[in-house]
């Protein structure tokens, strides 16, 4: 690489550059690793209040096919309250942002009250940010983060990908950048694009698929509505969505048809009359 310095033109050799520098990675196009691109249809804000009391205390989800929303409580009585509207919304967050945002909030099912509690930070997001995946590594080049893959900030996992994939590669190049291992660099670097890919492509894929506002296909209806009546299946959910386990797994064949019970015994229950 050669870079200009006030002390003139400089070369720059590494056996190994490693690009951790986001979703617009300059090292990606400097190495002409390609970019897969996918298309988000919601945008989204946030704001931290004060005093805005959520039941148990505990994080608030709203799924409302398309539109979805986040409470998050943090220390000091502090709440992230973040609404992810699909687009067709987004002309009225333009013309007034506070106002539809506070609307959007008021108009959730068990809303929290937001007109009770004290915004202390202003109502910042996003109204563009597309998915992005590209290859993890190339002979003497390594992506980690969002430079490899950008997922949609709408399931909260950039932060942790980065770590993972951080780790990833540590683990896949260490030996043989250091001299000790039997691979050489560009194997070594194989080896970690494979991993990234393996576990997380799938992820990506529903997640770049979900970014189009749909609703819920029938599968996730079946596993999202059981999840909430099975404390097990609660269990398996969390697993899942904390990316602690991938889509295959999750939908094995025992979760799935434990998953069609648990429903069948809600509507037997539901359909029965009461005594």
């Amino acid at each position: 690489m050669r870079a200009s310095t006030p002390q003139g033109e400089r070369e720059i050799r590494a056996r190994l550059v490693v690009g951790a520098d986001g979703k617009d990675s300059a090292v990606a196009k400097f190495a002409d690793i390609p970019t897969r691109q996918y298309e988000n249809t919601r945008f989204a804000y946030l704001a931290h209040f004060r005093n805005l009391p959520l039941p148990g205390g505990i994080a608030q989800t709203w799924f409302l096919e398309p539109d979805m929303a986040y409470a998050f409580p943090n220390d000091d009585g502090v709440t992230v309250m973040a609404v992810v509207p699909d687009k067709e919304r987004l002309p009225a967050f333009r013309d007034d942002l506070e106002g539809s945002f506070l609307a959007f909030v008021r108009a959730l099912p068990e809303a929290p009250p937001i007109d009770s509690a004290e915004r202390i930070t202003k109502i910042i997001g996003t109204i563009d940010y597309p998915l992005r995946s590209r290859k993890a590594a190339a002979p003497g080049v390594a992506l980690v983060g969002d430079a490899a893959l950008t997922g949609d900030p709408l399931w909260g996992v950039g932060c942790g990908w980065a770590l993972e994939s951080a780790r990833w590669l540590t683990e896949a190049v260490a030996s043989t950048a250091t001299g000790r291992g039997d691979l050489d660099l560009d194997k070594a670097l194989a080896t970690y694009a494979r991993t990234h890919r393996r576990r997380l492509s799938a992820h990506q894929n529903l997640a770049a698929d979900f970014a189009k506002a749909r609703p819920f296909n029938p599968m996730e209806r079946l596993m999202f509505s059981a999840a909430a009546r099975d404390e097990s299946l609660a269990r398996h959910m969390h697993l899942f969505a904390s990316r602690l386990i991938g889509p295959l797994r999750f939908l094995n064949p025992a979760a799935v048809t434990k998953a069609a019970s648990v429903n069948l015994r809600h509507r037997r229950a539901a359909a029965s009359p009461t005594r």
